[in-house]
């Protein structure tokens, strides 16, 4: 039997309608259906996607919840559910208020022997996020109700106070599937950490935007990855572009390299130098989440014909032709 591991980004709305399109296109290409991953790793953005396919939500209907297409009988089932409107305000002035979260995180990641972590580090260093992200925690239980998927759904976020990773539906924490979101969605210095049992969590995306390597060790036939603050390497490079995108990028690369050391390959769908100007238009409103998700669907199809794509091309069409009527 075929095995798959999904992998979704961080990236705020931007992700969000960027994988909605990347998964669509993989699905109308190949028969695969997103909802079957063995293994579905999910942070920030892509905690909530995550979460929507475990909840049944098809790919194309995450398309179309973007474009403004009617979603399937199915789909507005699911959809029908979700009551609490997304509410999370600007962040605020809060000059003269500059308490560092954590700023022991900076020194620890000075004298750590392995990888620097850079967004670790400022996170200690920003003062504690004030503004509640409980609106996305109540979203994802209502997208989700019940206990925690069975198929294993791993959320990634990051302890404030130790700066270690935090692997939800994997490691020994007891979160509901709401809180878990909310942790991976905390944007250090905006949103306030997620307290369970005691310990602060916030942004899974501080240690990785993708947390790829998860995977690496699993003996998957495949991995996707669909990675939204990361690009090409024609428009990933610094000085040309952002220094976070170039840093993301290198990271994201690291990943892949640990995945493909085990003989796993790895499908990765990131922005293009056209996606990245979509982007460029300012508010995400209606119209804009159709672009990019229209963009990002081009862009997964364009990756899929290429010619480095043929292997994963047809593991996914062989586990779309196994897998359950």
């Amino acid at each position: 039997m075929t095995s798959i591991g999904l992998v979704l980004s961080a990236g705020g709305m931007h992700a969000a309608a960027f994988h909605a399109g990347v998964l669509a296109a993989i699905s109308e290409a190949t028969g695969w259906d997103p909802r079957t991953a063995d293994v579905l790793v999910g942070t920030s953005a892509g905690a909530s996607t995550a979460v929507s396919l475990r909840a049944g939500l098809a790919a194309t209907d995450l398309a179309s919840n973007c474009t403004g297409s009617p979603l399937s009988a199915d789909g507005q089932g699911i959809a029908g559910r979700v009551t609490t409107r997304l509410d999370i305000p600007p962040p605020t002035d809060r000059t003269g208020a500059w308490w560092p979260a954590n700023p022991m995180l900076v020194i620890r990641e000075i004298l750590s022997s392995r990888r620097p972590r850079p967004v670790v580090a400022i996170a200690g260093v920003l003062p504690e996020g004030t503004v509640s992200g409980v609106t996305i925690a109540e979203r994802a239980s209502q997208v989700l109700p019940g206990p925690w998927p069975r198929a294993a759904t791993w959320i990634c976020a990051v302890d404030l106070d130790s700066g270690k990773r935090v692997v939800f539906g994997r490691d020994d924490v007891d979160a509901g599937i709401g809180e878990a979101v909310q942790a991976s969605s905390a944007v250090p210095g905006h949103l306030t950490p997620v307290a369970i049992d005691g310990d602060r969590y916030i942004d899974g995306g501080s240690h990785s935007t993708t947390n790829a390597d998860l995977l690496s060790t699993l003996g998957l036939d495949l991995v996707v990855v669909s990675s939204s603050m990361t690009a090409v390497p024609s428009a990933s490079a610094w000085p040309d572009g952002p220094v976070g995108r170039a840093w993301h990028s290198r990271t994201l690369r690291r990943e892949i390299e640990a995945i493909r050391s085990r003989n796993t390959p790895v499908l990765v769908v990131q922005p293009t130098a056209i996606d990245l100007e979509i982007r460029n238009g300012g508010d995400m409103d209606r119209s804009s989440m159709a672009d990019i998700c229209e963009g990002a669907a081009l862009s997964a199809r364009a990756c899929l014909a290429h010619p480095r794509s043929v292997a994963a091309r047809g593991i996914l069409e062989r586990a779309a032709q196994s897998a359950p009527r």
